[in-house]
């Protein structure tokens, strides 16, 4: 068995490294490559699946039991479902989504024996791609300034740009709103506390890991973040508190001091989290590749600037056209509806922000050797 898993691995990698050469020469990933790496997983599964076979008919010695591809199962299910997820939460392009699924599934392939599999391992990879690419990404943009014509001044530009970006997050909630916001999230992680306490089995155990609320919420952010601040959700939580802490004083009040604090610590931590990893860290990141264009350069496919998303779906005249703007670019209807909208302006030469699409392939394929080099991920290391 082992000797199928090594000889996996290495066509994997040299699969891998091809897909990668391509994006970074392309800034595509085609999709017969993607088939390609399917059947690779498919003929390792089936190789491992006969010697489990063998196995069980008392033919080999060493092998993978039954277990092993429930487990797998359920791997593939967290991995396509946050493939999914990272895609419509427009993080990353279609083709990337895709990659990242193919290449998750291939790891416990390699290495059956992987910490967190099955249920946690596609978080470990995540984290290890998102760190090692935002590390690199900022540390080169950061040191890029020592090489500039004038270091001073590309610092103070950023600081500038730095505050100018606290300042529009500040003022986009409200002292009274942003306080809503946090007693509405603070009800979420309640409620998380109390099903993972409540609940047995599997289901408990998914709910025991508030890393896993985390995520989701982190990545979809954008898509649900504003749901916090309205009324419903401001009616239901405070129903919500009034219940639970009206009947823990009278049955449990043991338990409700120490569920509510549990409760609040997270939503410190996520705040933190969202802050630094999603609205500083994009912020930054984006800088590095942002660069303005004008109608004429504009063509189906370019990558909005995440500020200029965010102007273009508040603009009422687009009506929804850019609620959903996917890491794929621009799409033909968007393209000719912002050409439409620039030429109206009352500006000689009008410019929005865009970005230069990153070869993001060959951070998802380096999370995967770290991944099986680590059998962690990085942030573990920094406990």
């Amino acid at each position: 068995m082992k000797t199928i898993t090594l000889v996996f691995l290495a066509v994997f990698t040299a699969w891998g490294v091809s897909v990668v050469s391509r994006d970074m020469a392309t800034r595509k990933i085609p999709n017969a490559s993607l088939r390609t790496g399917l059947k690779l997983l498919a003929a390792a599964l089936l190789a491992l699946g006969f010697y489990t076979w063998m196995g069980y008919a008392g033919r080999e010695q060493s092998f993978l039991n039954y277990n092993f591809y429930l487990f797998f199962g359920k791997h593939l299910f967290w991995t396509a479902l946050a493939g999914i997820i990272l895609w419509y939460a427009e993080v990353w392009p279609a083709g990337d989504a895709k990659f990242f699924m193919v290449v998750s599934a291939a790891l416990p392939l390699a290495n059956p024996y992987l910490r967190n599999f099955p249920d946690f391992l596609f978080i470990a990879l995540l984290i290890n791609i998102f760190v090692a690419a935002a590390l690199w990404a900022v540390g080169s943009y950061l040191a890029s300034g020592f090489y500039a014509v004038s270091p001073s001044d590309f610092y103070a530009e950023l600081w500038s740009d730095v505050k100018k970006r606290l300042g529009e997050l500040a003022g986009g909630r409200s002292g009274p709103l942003a306080a809503v916001m946090v007693m509405n999230m603070g009800f979420l992680f309640l409620l998380q506390q109390i099903m993972s306490l409540e609940l047995r089995g599997f289901v408990g155990k998914v709910f025991a890991r508030t890393d896993l609320l985390f995520f989701f919420l982190f990545i979809l952010w954008d898509k649900i973040g504003d749901v916090f601040s309205s009324k419903r959700w401001v009616y239901i939580s405070v129903a919500g508190y009034l219940l639970y802490f009206g009947l823990g004083y009278f049955f449990f009040p043991d338990r409700l001091w120490l569920v509510g604090s549990a409760a609040l610590k997270n939503v410190f931590r996520f705040s933190i989290i969202l802050f630094f990893g999603r609205f500083m860290l994009e912020f930054m990141m984006e800088k590095k590749d942002a660069r303005f264009a004008g109608p004429a350069e504009l063509e189906p496919g370019v990558l909005l600037s995440a500020k200029t998303a965010r102007t273009l779906r508040e603009n009422p005249i687009f009506e929804g056209l850019f609620d959903d703007c996917f890491k794929d670019g621009l799409t033909e209807e968007q393209l000719e509806a912002v050409r439409g909208w620039m030429a109206k302006l009352e500006v000689r030469e009008p410019k929005i922000e865009i970005v230069v699409g990153r070869p993001f392939a060959l951070w998802i394929f380096a999370g995967a050797a770290l991944t099986l080099v680590l059998d962690r991920n990085i942030a573990g290391l920094l406990k």
